[in-house]
């Protein structure tokens, strides 16, 4: 996976978490949910990992929905 850029990081990316939507700056956002990752288990951790993942990738929205 490649490092994301310092304008990726500073970049305001759409969340929806438990069909909430929220409007972040990608870096608080991977902080915010690599702790909930980590602090977590079960499925809110599965959740938290999953945005986590999609905030890495460099995704402008992302989810905690299972895109099938």
């Amino acid at each position: 996976m490649k490092a994301l850029t310092k304008k990726q990081l500073n970049e305001k990316v759409k969340i929806t978490c438990y069909r909430q939507t929220e409007t972040m700056v990608r870096k608080k956002a991977i902080d915010k949910y690599y702790e909930g990752m980590v602090c977590c288990d079960g499925s809110e951790s599965e959740r938290y990992t999953r945005i986590y993942c999609q905030l890495m990738e460099g995704k402008m929205e992302c989810s905690d929905e299972y895109e099938f």
